[in-house]
């Protein structure tokens, strides 16, 4: 190696280093804030929502509600043991296991341990992507962008189980890729036991003729689920409801979805928003009723484009297909909050592994993968635009302007990465592009 290159590879080798000393000290900031507070402001969740840790004090008291012999969905169970609470959405066994456990403790102790557990996983992510990389350089960058995410922030300040089903998922895709696959099929099942977001590998694995572990998850889930929903009257309505519930006004408020962007700009740009909340509250069954046209056509169509480009698609890029659907969730669920971005992060480290072995994802323009990155990460425009002293939530005083400054940018950057992969995919498909064959039924 000539003296050159021998700078040139420490100089590389230094900005990897310093991009993961950056993200170590920011998620630094990150946690001390989970006890101070000083991040707050930055988010419309941690600042107009009930209070911190109240997605865990659902499951904790879903569990308290198990251990009385209550329905883990009931609105007001007899026995009310947390600060506060959301509804409880999960699938039963959520709650029949961390939710029970959880109660040997006071809510607070088991709110803290559970940030434990987040920060378990992390750690844990970062040694499994380092040994992705045979680069030391490479290795730091893709341990950094594990760091550099606010959304996780707020993730862990309301106690949420996204980044548990995003660390499922990131394990279940190197385990397959590595050919190790019924590794890979029970991490997937498991992450169908948190959340049921991550059906969205099944086009994928139809694409495979993967048919035994889509048979094997949907048995094992049924099998789990099941018995509670038949011996526990009105629990399985209660389930499906919080899946079946259209997106409204009220679920527009801190949403950061594609769906809600299209539903919102139809109701201002279209000129059907009224002028003050008061008006707003009167004429609310009406903003309602005009959402599901635009919403509904939106999401076809997105789900649509996936299924054309999973069909011409080849199937040895099935890595970047299946992050095209994952994708595709935040362009077409109804429900996208900010913390639910750090089902995106995987994605992101995945597709920075694959731009060094895959001709599909290096197709994909640099400057597309890290400013849908960069938009992801970084907090919304919130705390320029916020309005203190409401009723409910700002985007009710918020104007036109205000409102899509803080919807557009996310789901932005969703759009602009889902249409890449898109064309990446499609392009290898016509013999623009090339990679060594990864089918996790081969390898």
């Amino acid at each position: 190696m000539s003296p050159s290159s021998s700078r040139q590879a420490r100089s590389a080798g230094s900005k990897g280093a310093a991009i993961l000393v950056a993200g170590i000290l920011i998620h630094l900031v990150l946690f001390a804030s989970l006890s101070l507070r000083f991040l707050n402001p930055f988010a419309d969740d941690t600042t107009h929502r009930r209070g911190q840790g109240v997605d865990f004090y659902a499951v904790y008291q879903a569990g308290r509600n198990v251990l009385d012999g209550v329905s883990v969905y009931a609105d007001k169970p007899e026995h009310f043991v947390v600060p506060y609470n959301y509804p409880y959405r999960y699938h039963p066994i959520v709650a029949l296991t961390v939710g029970t456990a959880a109660n040997a403790v006071t809510p607070a102790v088991a709110y803290t341990l559970w940030i434990l557990l987040g920060e378990a996983l992390l750690l844990l992510n970062i040694l499994l992507t380092r040994r992705l990389f045979s680069d030391p350089d490479r290795a730091n960058v893709g341990s950094a962008l594990w760091l550099l995410f606010f959304p996780l922030y707020v993730e862990l300040y309301m106690g949420q189980f996204s980044f548990l089903m995003a660390s499922l998922v990131f394990w279940a895709i190197i385990l397959w890729e590595r050919g190790k696959t019924p590794g890979g099929d029970i991490a997937w099942t498991g992450s169908l036991l948190v959340k049921s977001n991550t059906g969205l590998a099944v086009p994928v694995l139809v694409k495979l003729r993967r048919w035994k572990p889509i048979a094997a998850a949907t048995g094992i889930v049924a099998v789990v689920s099941a018995p509670y929903f038949v011996l526990v009257p009105g629990s399985l309505q209660s389930f499906v409801g919080n899946i079946a519930d259209p997106l409204t006004v009220p679920t527009i408020a801190g949403n950061q979805g594609f769906a809600a962007l299209v539903g919102i700009g139809w109701l201002r740009l279209g000129g059907l928003w009224p002028e003050s909340i008061f008006e707003v509250t009167k004429e609310l069954n009406e903003l309602n009723a005009a959402l599901p046209l635009p919403v509904s056509v939106w999401s076809l169509a997105v789900l649509a484009s996936a299924l054309a480009v999973t069909v011409r698609a080849r199937r040895e890029d099935w890595i970047e297909l299946l992050v095209l659907w994952m994708v595709a969730y935040f362009l077409f669920y109804k429900h996208v909050w900010e913390h639910h971005y750090v089902m995106a992060l995987p994605l992101f480290v995945v597709l920075f592994w694959r731009r060094g072995i895959s001709a599909v994802s290096r197709a994909i323009p640099a400057w597309v993968f890290w400013t849908s990155f960069a938009l992801a990460a970084l907090p919304t425009a919130f705390i320029f635009i916020d309005k203190e002293q409401v009723l409910v939530d700002p985007e009710y005083y918020w104007g036109d302007a205000e409102s899509l400054l803080f919807h557009l940018p996310k789901p932005l950057g969703m759009l602009l990465l889902f249409v890449s992969i898109s064309v990446a995919l499609l392009r290898a498909r016509s013999g623009q592009a090339s990679q060594t064959p990864t089918d996790p039924e081969t390898t």
